[in-house]
């Protein structure tokens, strides 16, 4: 490169000029008053034009100056100078209409950081003060502030690995007046110099990610016997894609080609169930490691940055931060991110005619007693209540009785509501005929109600289809 300048050396300045920033005096009628903060290294112009042109104008006090005393290169922080840091990062696509970020993925781009040059700086801060009051309560507050170090963040940039510095108090010369002295007497200045051990830095090489993590194509072999086999990255596994409806069905192909199960906040690859290959068949029992899968994509996996993505059936997806478990590599623990699950679905009734998308806890009817209720209380139970009241002399439990002392007949799966007077089912399981979602606003889970299978599951739970996952490292 020809040339370059980013202002790096005026940022730490910067950064250390707001960390001087914000102290202050209590003066003799008990008023706070802030102290200015000035770079000290000003030019002659601007000197003259703050004494108005005359020599007998005095500076005002109390205000701190600071200025670079030294640069020095640091030998002891040298690293590989031809080190290349790579990173793959992927953007957030953004929706042309609206402008607005989108679930989906954007582009993608391979950031190549080249190492930096360490350098150590010294900050000098000078706090001219007018009595000695004034220096002790300011450096009081410095002195407790230092102790020696503190951090400072020259950028947010999040791909900017020199942002993070750390200062550090280095010596401190409390007065510059000499004792005894005369008859005049010059303004008090307390010098301190602070290290900082900083980084230059050249400019990153930021190149469009062209990298192929999932490849959908149409070619397949067809032996004529309608039976249709397709060979995927290992010679010796053979799956059964049968179920394909004719020779131009689309097949996915992924690293590893396995769909993923999703169970209790934790993923887990599977073998797809047409898989004809007996030996592969078998990994599914010895459990697969995340590890072999992942050094298949690209970038590097971090834990709690890299993600997984689920595509759900309406195309939008569900994005979780992803971990390893350090005892079993198999399982893959996921933190997922509560704006991108499915919005719950609204339930009206003659108490909430708004409606609402949440209940207020998951109970057992058989030990659990609703003995404090409010009008408008939801819960999702998981057993029978009352479902044998036909039977002659039947009395129902007393802590489920209705106000007029009548039995409810609430079944397992449904969600009731006390109406003030009478429980009433407000979601009847038995007869929904589209997928419901519902959150627990006592644990803040959500979870789903899948006519197909008759039974409540967290809302992104399942088996994914290798064609509705991926990973971003």
């Amino acid at each position: 490169m020809d040339y370059f300048y980013d202002g790096q050396i005026k940022r730490f300045l910067a950064q250390f000029m707001r960390a001087m920033s914000n102290f202050a005096y209590k003066d003799a009628k008990g008023q706070l008053t802030r102290i200015p903060v000035r770079y000290g290294d000003m030019n002659r112009q601007v000197s003259s034009i703050l004494k108005k042109n005359s020599e007998n104008t005095i500076p005002s006090a109390p205000f701190m100056a600071c200025y670079i005393k030294d640069v020095q290169f640091d030998r002891s922080r040298l690293q590989d100078p031809t080190f290349v840091s790579k990173l793959n990062i992927r953007e957030r696509a953004i929706d042309p209409v609206t402008g607005n970020y989108t679930t989906q993925q954007g582009a993608g781009y391979t950031i190549e950081r080249i190492m930096p040059a360490p350098y150590l700086i010294d900050f000098a801060l000078d706090l001219w003060t007018t009595s000695t009051d004034q220096k002790l309560q300011i450096f009081e507050q410095l002195s407790y502030l230092f102790r020696p170090s503190i951090e400072i963040q020259t950028t947010d940039n999040y791909v900017d690995w020199t942002s993070i510095n750390v200062l550090t108090l280095k010596t401190t010369n409390f007065s510059s007046r000499s004792i005894p002295q005369g008859l005049e007497q010059d303004i008090d200045i307390l010098n301190m110099v602070f290290e900082a051990q900083a980084w230059i830095t050249p400019p990153a090489k930021v190149k469009q990610l062209g990298v192929v993590t999932k490849i959908i194509t149409n070619a397949f072999t067809y032996d004529g016997t309608g039976e249709i086999f397709q060979e995927f990255d290992n010679p010796d596994t053979v799956y059964d894609l049968s179920s394909l409806i004719n020779d131009q069905s689309t097949v996915v192909v992924t690293p590893g080609n396995f769909d993923l199960m999703v169970l209790n906040n934790i993923a887990s690859l599977v073998v797809p169930s047409n898989a004809v290959n007996e030996s592969v068949v078998n990994i599914t029992n010895n459990n697969i490691s995340w590890h072999s899968i992942l050094d298949l994509y690209p970038g590097q996996f971090r834990a709690g940055l890299s993600q997984l993505r689920l595509t759900k059936p309406d195309g939008n997806s569900i994005v979780a931060y992803i971990s390893i478990n350090p005892a079993n590599d198999s399982q893959m623990m996921l933190n997922i991110d509560v704006d991108t699950i499915p919005s719950n679905t609204v339930i009206t009734s003659a108490v909430t005619p708004g409606g609402r998308g949440t209940i207020d806890a998951i109970i057992n009817p058989e030990t659990f007693n609703p003995k404090n209720r409010v009008a408008g209380t939801r819960y999702l139970i998981l057993e029978d209540v009352n479902i044998d009241i036909s039977l002659p002399g039947y009395n129902g439990p007393v802590a489920w009785k209705n106000s007029d002392n009548s039995d409810p007949v609430l079944h397992a799966n449904d969600i009731i509501e006390w109406s003030g007077t009478n429980w009433v089912t407000v979601f009847n399981s038995l007869s929904a005929t589209s997928v419901t979602y519902i959150t627990n606003t006592y644990t803040g889970i959500q979870y789903k109600w899948d006519p197909s299978i008759m039974s409540w599951s967290k809302s992104f739970e399942g088996v994914y289809d290798k064609i509705n996952w991926s990973l971003v490292l």
